[in-house]
């Protein structure tokens, strides 16, 4: 190579560090302003909580024992798996705890109800790798510790956080007095060999779901998930007013939940072996709540059917309750059916203790 060649490729080179600098700061200064903009627009619900640096954010209603903890999750392995991948980011990324708000207030005249945003929804921040169900299972931890929220819990999640409810369980056996999942994921979705989505996760090496993280906070970072517009909400869901639903549809479409959705991603084929490895749930009273109005093929109705009943099978006090009707996306179609399934572990758990 000439001194000429070289010194064109050096400058070409510096150029375009040049570039990719400026571009960076500009996307960081224009995110940091949208946020502010966003703080003022939709102000933040709960307070925020250290767990050792990082911030998570909860709000608590309600008065009495056991107190009932609502977990929000990503609704996207049974999306992803009714219609394909190409459908994931359709629903947004993981729902805020505020999801919650109006099952909460059912909850709070006869209970301690809390609902939290996990790392990344909603007001709480991002987490580090890997957004594993073992990792929010311990940020879960933490939190209730650092607010003061004494044990005894129900656990109630819902999509992809029944599996941190699962492994919560494991983790800390003696904190957790009965549980309600929420169309629950399923693990064999993804562990599963003959499964689409099983098939695919064994081909992709777990640092690919590495790379897929730093690149979803990157993202987050330099404001490249605003580029894509905010699809218009449905009509409210029963019980939300206009107000709240604009704010949960809007923080389930975030730049910080779009990066918390590549995350939960990427570390769903770890979830799923951790819920699977945390075993069954003794005799601890379960009821798993399940949608019968899933448009999807016969074969995945009666997949979904069969791991719904094995699911509670995993408690020897478990019970399966299908919601009939239009209902689909049970957090938002049927909350009296979740609030009531709710009422009928908080009764048996008191009877029990």
């Amino acid at each position: 190579m000439t001194a000429k060649v070289w010194t064109a490729a050096r400058a070409a080179l510096i150029f375009g560090a040049g570039i990719f600098v400026i571009g960076l700061v500009s996307g960081l200064l224009y995110e940091q302003a949208q946020r502010a903009r966003d703080r003022e627009h939709f102000p933040q619900v709960g307070r925020s909580v250290d767990i050792g640096g990082r911030m998570l954010n909860i709000y608590c209603s309600g008065a009495g024992q056991p107190a009932v903890i609502l977990e929000s999750g990503a609704n996207w392995p049974l999306h992803s798996a009714v219609h394909g991948p190409k459908t994931i980011y359709s629903n947004g990324g993981p729902r805020p705890g505020y999801s919650w708000v109006s099952i909460q207030r059912t909850l709070a005249t006869v209970t301690t109800v809390c609902w939290y945003d996990r790392a990344g929804s909603g007001w709480s921040d991002l987490g580090p790798y890997p957004r594993d169900s073992a990792s929010q299972a311990r940020d879960l931890h933490a939190l209730l510790r650092a607010a003061r929220i004494p044990p005894p819990y129900v656990l109630v999640g819902e999509s992809s956080a029944a599996l941190d409810a699962r492994v919560y369980t494991g983790f800390y056996p003696i904190e957790v007095a009965g549980l309600v999942l929420v169309n629950s994921a399923d693990p064999r979705l993804f562990l599963e060999l003959r499964s689409s989505n099983g098939k695919r996760a064994t081909r992709i090496p777990q640092l690919v779901y590495h790379s897929q993280d730093v690149a979803a906070q990157l993202f987050n970072w330099v404001g490249l998930y605003r580029l894509g517009p905010v699809p218009p909400a449905p009509p409210q869901p029963k019980g939300l007013t206009a107000a709240e639903w604009n704010t949960i549809w809007f923080l389930t479409h975030s730049s910080r939940a779009i990066s918390a959705l590549m995350q939960d991603i990427a570390s769903w084929r770890l979830s799923s072996a951790e819920a699977r490895a945390a075993g069954n749930l003794g005799g601890r009273p379960l009821v798993v709540l399940s949608a019968g109005n899933i448009a999807a093929p016969p074969e995945f109705l009666e997949e979904w059917t069969s791991a719904q009943s094995d699911l509670a099978r995993l408690s020897t006090r478990g019970r399966q309750v299908a919601v009939g009707g239009d209902a689909s996306d049970l957090l938002y179609d049927a909350p009296d059916a979740i609030a009531e399934a709710v009422r009928r572990v908080l009764a048996e758990v008191r009877t029990l203790h």
